[in-house]
């Protein structure tokens, strides 16, 4: 068991030690801007917003007129006037074939259809343009979170450790008053249930340090580097107090918004493109062709033309019509959709300011009761001296110290999480660490 206790406090040491070695540490910052420009889901935003730049590329290149070319070459059997005019055996003829064409086709009127296609092209573009901004702002939460994790849980280990320390000293002061006949094998137990306990929590703590890299490596896209010798500053003076303000605010420019109301915008336009195919579409077209034959069946041909087209298509089975209602409903559909994610923003902040809040009055309570543990730990130590209480009651006093200061580690890093937590929700977190001093 002994043993087992010692290779147990080597190996926390270990871990917590690692947030002092090594040359090669990374800053927030910096693990910020390494996983946006690597992460693979901005990079899938990224290459989607730029296909649909082609698209819209695509889409508006229908202003420009269209030329067709067209060739043919082979041979033919004609039975015509021209033929059976000329051929006195069977009134036909084969001959060999060359044809050519050239038109050029310019749409003067369609509806408009193509101008609300190209407005919907350049919404989904736009649509886009948030959406990558929302994903580099859900991967630069994940990234600072996981981060601050990691040095919450590699303090806590610290502190861990220096406390194990002291409650082997306090077990083997015990062992030895107990070999001295000064105090009994209860209080001996009693002392191995509180190395115990420590024994327990830093095992609680090494898994979330497993798991709090797993989740640094997912989010950033590589290792956490050992040897971070500070804690990230507060971000508390980049939070809107007034919670109503920063709502409205939040519905005004948060990229997951922005990108739902883009998103009805096209829908819209594309809604109106399909009205547009009801009206007649009116092209200009010029072109040129040429046949070369035998004299025997009509011989060369050339036909050159400058003529303006109006067509007009209907579908008898009423697709026409059920297309426009579909294109409606999917307008309607994707409005609700931004309006419930409307709410769902409103409702992420009132829960992040909640907790920012709430952990924000946890922390002073925290540093209130490490102070007052500090005062009870020193009248203790002074009733020790004077004999009044056994060593057991000096190591319990020491114990609800350490609790203490293990409480007040875990909550300084639960609130700058929870500032994370209120800035990603109001849309501005990656911004705000990218821009601002993450060292103190």
């Amino acid at each position: 068991m002994r043993i087992k206790r010692i290779l147990m406090l080597a190996f926390v040491s270990m871990c917590a030690l690692g947030v002092s070695g090594g040359a090669s540490a990374q800053n927030l910052r910096e693990a910020v801007v390494y996983a946006l420009e690597n992460h693979p889901a901005i990079e899938g935003a990224r290459l989607g917003y730029g296909a649909a730049e082609h698209s819209k590329s695509a889409v508006f290149s229908e202003f420009f007129p269209e030329v067709s070319i067209g060739i043919t070459a082979g041979r033919t059997y004609q039975d015509n006037a021209t033929s059976r005019g000329l051929s006195v055996t069977r009134g036909a003829a084969y001959s060999g074939i060359g044809e050519g064409n050239i038109v050029l086709r310019q749409m003067l009127f369609d509806g408009f259809e193509v101008r609300n296609r190209v407005r919907s092209a350049d919404a989904r573009v736009k649509s886009l343009s948030y959406t990558l901004l929302d994903v580099e702002g859900l991967v630069s939460l994940r990234v600072a979170q996981s981060y601050v994790d990691i040095l919450r849980i590699s303090h806590a280990l610290k502190i861990l450790s220096e406390q194990a320390v002291s409650i082997k000293d306090y077990e083997r002061r015990i062992t030895d008053m107990v070999s001295e006949g000064v105090a009994d094998e209860v209080e001996l137990q009693q002392a191995r249930d509180v190395a115990m306990v420590i024994d327990g929590i830093s095992v609680e703590y090494q898994g979330q340090l497993i798991s709090a890299r797993a989740m640094y490596v997912e989010a950033a896209g590589q290792a956490f580097r050992d040897g971070v010798k500070y804690t990230p500053a507060s971000l508390a003076s980049f939070i809107v107090e007034n919670l109503t303000s920063a709502v409205a605010r939040a519905k005004e420019n948060h990229p997951a918004l922005q990108s739902a109301r883009m998103d009805s915008k096209a829908a819209r336009h594309e809604m109106r493109a399909e009205y547009a195919r009801m009206y007649p579409d009116l092209n200009g077209e010029l072109s040129y062709a040429k046949t070369d034959k035998k004299d025997l069946i009509g011989g060369e041909s050339q036909d050159a033309r400058a003529v303006i087209r109006l067509s007009w298509n209907f579908s008898t089975g009423g697709k026409a019509f059920s297309t426009m209602r579909q294109k409606r409903y999917e307008h309607y559909e994707i409005a609700a959709r931004h309006e419930a994610l409307s709410r769902e923003v409103e409702r992420d902040i009132y829960q992040a300011y909640a907790n920012y809040n709430t952990l924000k009055r946890k922390f002073t309570l925290s540093v209130e009761r490490v102070g007052l543990n500090d005062k009870l730990m020193s009248a203790y130590e002074a009733k020790f001296e004077g004999s009044r209480i056994s060593l057991l009651d000096l190591m319990r006093a020491e114990s609800q110290l350490f609790n203490a200061r293990l409480a007040e580690n875990d909550n300084k890093y639960y609130l700058l999480s929870a500032e994370y937590g209120v800035l990603s929700s109001l849309g501005t977190l990656k911004d705000v660490l990218i821009s601002a001093q993450t060292g103190e």
